[in-house]
């Protein structure tokens, strides 16, 4: 499936679907080419920027804590780990000369997807202590002792209230 094979609408409380001006004339042009195709129609999910400041500063930060020989507070440590993950966990194929290679996807609307959960579940395999990434715990963290001169980051304010060793 191609850009021009995806169209943005939402629905309206009388339950039909309403396009922009836009992809309402490319809708009814890409039908007339297309008529006996099925259509998957699915909701898209849309990541909050608290989602993802809850995974730049607290899951990639927390996966490289757990990797040896990283520091999950060097800025390309991070970056590394970050791009790891989405090799691993966010990847597409594509084929290059007659090979495939694993390329990483964006990490844009992939939060709210499934990624996350992806990530939680191999973490709990490779035996971290998920349990102490609540989003709560992180929220708290973030907005009251953070800016009054706490940890600067969640995984320190982790191993200063002995969440973390």
């Amino acid at each position: 499936m191609s850009k021009q094979d995806t169209f943005i609408c939402r629905a309206d409380k009388d339950g039909k679907l309403n396009f922009s001006e836009y992809n309402r004339l490319r809708f009814k042009e890409w039908l007339k080419t297309n008529h006996g195709r099925l259509l998957t129609i699915k909701p898209k999910q849309i990541e909050s920027g608290k989602q993802r400041g809850w995974f730049e500063a607290g899951l990639i930060p927390f996966v490289a804590y757990h990797q040896e020989y990283m520091d999950h507070k060097n800025p390309e440590n991070l970056h590394e780990v970050r791009e790891w993950l989405k090799i691993e966990f966010n990847a597409d194929f594509v084929k290059v000369g007659g090979k495939a290679h694993k390329v990483a996807k964006s990490t844009s609307g992939a939060l709210s997807e499934g990624l996350v959960e992806r990530i939680m579940a191999w973490a709990e395999e490779q035996g971290m202590p998920i349990e102490v990434l609540e989003p709560e715990r992180y929220k708290n963290w973030r907005d009251t002792i953070y800016p009054y001169g706490g940890p600067d980051n969640y995984i320190d304010y982790l191993v200063s209230i002995k969440l973390l060793k």
